[in-house]
């Protein structure tokens, strides 16, 4: 499915012709499908997305949104996703035409209050963010490939002192000192700082092709519903 890179990023990050609501409405629509695919697009549909659920492997505690299997690195990631975008959440406005100055700041905005609220020994953990961190059950046929943590937003949000690389790594001795971590390295994606990625580099013109198939069906939907 080809989607306008443009209007993703002005409708989630800045557009001011929606009525309120429309943003959570369109969220809920494209699930964390949208964020999971840019990713398998960033890594050159080199990697796949299952559709199992990610859980500890019993009826209760934390679970999240997705594996996603990396066979050429022999790595499974297990994946939490948040959909945040500043129309949905009340965060910084930014255009997609915005300078790289004008990026690092809403970049460094976002990162500091990931650290403050979400990623902090005093923010509790494990978290609806820090749970990521947790070891997941793996699907039995992938049971034998490392497990890596994976976070993926929306928004822009990145370690890099420029705040243009849509890909970090996070040491968890950084955040959690005092802690035994199940793992060592948490890797955090920005969807939307790649596809500004794209949209200044013209890769692909205008648009962006993504496997969506969920999203596809649910068009089908609409379609049929609609009175033509």
């Amino acid at each position: 499915m080809e989607l306008n890179i443009k209007e993703l990023l002005d409708f989630f990050g800045d557009r001011q012709d929606f009525q309120k609501g429309d943003a959570n409405a369109v969220i809920a629509m494209l699930g964390e499908e949208l964020n999971a695919s840019i990713y398998k697009h960033f890594r050159n549909n080199n990697v796949e997305i299952l559709p199992n659920s990610v859980g500890p492997g019993i009826n209760k505690g934390k679970r999240l949104d997705r594996w996603i299997v990396d066979k050429k690195n022999n790595k499974l990631l297990q994946c939490e996703i948040k959909n945040w975008a500043a129309t949905a959440i009340g965060g910084r406005h930014l255009k997609s035409d915005a300078s790289d100055e004008e990026i690092k700041k809403v970049v460094e905005y976002y990162w500091d209050r990931e650290l403050r609220d979400r990623l902090s020994k005093n923010a509790g953990h494990p978290n609806g963010v820090s749970k990521v961190l947790l070891k997941m059950k793996p699907p039995k046929e992938y049971k034998t490939l490392k497990r890596k943590p994976l976070l993926i937003y929306w928004m822009p949000i990145s370690l890099d002192k420029k705040g243009v690389n849509p890909l970090s790594t996070l040491l968890i001795k950084n955040i959690y000192r005092q802690m035994d971590p199940e793992f060592s390295k948490l890797e955090i994606f920005s969807a939307s700082l790649y596809l500004r990625k794209l949209y200044r580099k013209g890769r692909g013109g205008k648009f962006i092709d993504l496997d969506m198939s969920h999203l596809k069906r649910r068009m089908k939907i609409l379609n049929r519903l609609q009175n033509k």
